[in-house]
């Protein structure tokens, strides 16, 4: 028996020395990805003075006062997708924060989450650029208790 281990060890070293080498490319660690998206509950989002849940684009304008003002509101006509609203240059904006992919994004970052990326455009006073405006977030709408 011990001799008949050592073979089979032999075996599967001289296999392991055999075989091909691995490419050097599929060596290299792969490009970084995309977290797989983690979508808001409503539980989380509830928690958020600035969320107004379902609400139509109408009732949402209607809530601004001044530039800066701004919601999240879940959007009447695609559900499951979440609109930030807001006031810019005096007009109404409204812009998806979820992506096809389900990922929460501006033009060009990538976010963990909706209060992620509010807090992180709060917190630093950037504009939220978007395809054809940019969005400075300054008031929270406070949603109705």
């Amino acid at each position: 028996p011990f001799e008949d281990a050592l073979k089979l060890h032999e075996c599967t070293v001289a296999a392991c020395v055999t075989a091909a080498p691995v490419p050097v490319e599929d060596q290299w660690p792969s490009p970084p990805t995309r977290r797989a998206p983690v979508a808001p509950t409503e539980e989380q989002l509830r928690q958020e003075p600035w969320y107004h849940g379902r609400m139509s684009r109408r009732a949402a304008e209607s809530l601004l006062r001044a530039d800066g003002d701004f919601l999240v509101r879940d959007s009447v006509t695609n559900p499951g997708q979440y609109v930030l609203t807001g006031m810019h240059a005096g007009q109404p904006k409204h812009l998806l924060l979820v992506d096809p992919e389900g990922v929460v994004r501006t033009k060009d970052v990538l976010f963990e989450s909706i209060s992620h990326l509010i807090d992180y455009h709060l917190q630093n006073g950037q504009p939220i650029v978007a395809a054809e405006s940019e969005l400075h977030l300054r008031g929270v709408v406070m949603r109705e208790p």
